[in-house]
């Protein structure tokens, strides 16, 4: 295949998996719309401050975005998730006694449900004693017909806030990840809200491996999630 166009598909492709259009790419790159469009349909020859560039406006590091994980583009069912209740697609739980909060995410999340998801982890967070607060979040089930799915840019951007006013309270933080554009694009995330030296993100087709090592890294004996029996919906309510 010419390089071009196998480039240019690639970068497609994560475009569409991040869930941003060809004019939010472009702004975020700095690189003009008719541009991206062209690097997409193969036309363009780019140079490598180009490449960064497009690589860092995906949130993705330049070794991942040369990588052979592929997906399929966002489907419909993605926005049919976005209208299930939000009690049914975050599941949290807090205990005092241990100095945990676990979590887990079911389904998408808009910018609008993850600073409501915020507000709830800040409240959770306030209640347990500072500097020893250790995180377990489970990313896994992020799953549409069969298939991972990753956050848009924005409600990244909302994490990353998140995660700058947690760091006083932190101790530990794991994450089980759905996949390793998601593992890459966290990794990127805690360099830059400073949580990166106490934080662990897990990636492996074996979900019972992967919540061994992020308990084993937490230093917890029981997988907090087992206190939400079935992490059904309704047990989400008081979240």
């Amino acid at each position: 295949m010419d390089i071009l166009k196998d480039f240019g598909m690639r970068m497609k492709e994560l475009r569409l998996k991040a869930g941003i259009t060809q004019e939010a790419l472009s702004i975020r790159a700095e690189l003009d719309r008719s541009y991206i469009g062209a690097v997409e349909r193969g036309e363009k020859n780019l140079s490598l401050l180009n490449i960064e560039k497009i690589a860092c406006a995906l949130d993705v590091d330049l070794s991942y975005f040369f990588g052979d994980e592929r997906f399929a583009p966002r489907s419909s069912s993605l926005k049919r998730e976005l209208k299930r209740p939000l009690d049914s697609r975050f599941i949290c739980h807090a205990d005092p006694v241990s100095q945990v909060i676990a979590w887990k995410i079911t389904g998408p999340l808009s910018e609008h449900d993850v600073r409501e998801v915020a507000r709830v982890i800040k409240s959770r967070t306030l209640l347990l004693n500072k500097g020893e607060v250790r995180l377990l979040i489970d990313n896994q089930p992020m799953m549409v017909d069969g298939l991972p799915f990753v956050f848009s840019p924005e409600v990244y951007d909302v994490w990353e806030e998140l995660q700058m006013w947690l760091l006083p309270y932190l101790s530990r933080v794991a994450v089980l990840c759905n996949s390793r554009f998601m593992k890459n694009q966290l990794d990127r995330l805690t360099k830059r809200s400073g949580i990166a030296g106490i934080s662990l993100h897990i990636y492996s087709p074996d979900p019972a491996r992967n919540i061994r090592e992020a308990l084993a890294f937490l230093g917890i004996e029981a997988d907090p999630f087992a206190a939400v029996p079935g992490t059904e919906p309704e047990e989400a309510g008081s979240v």
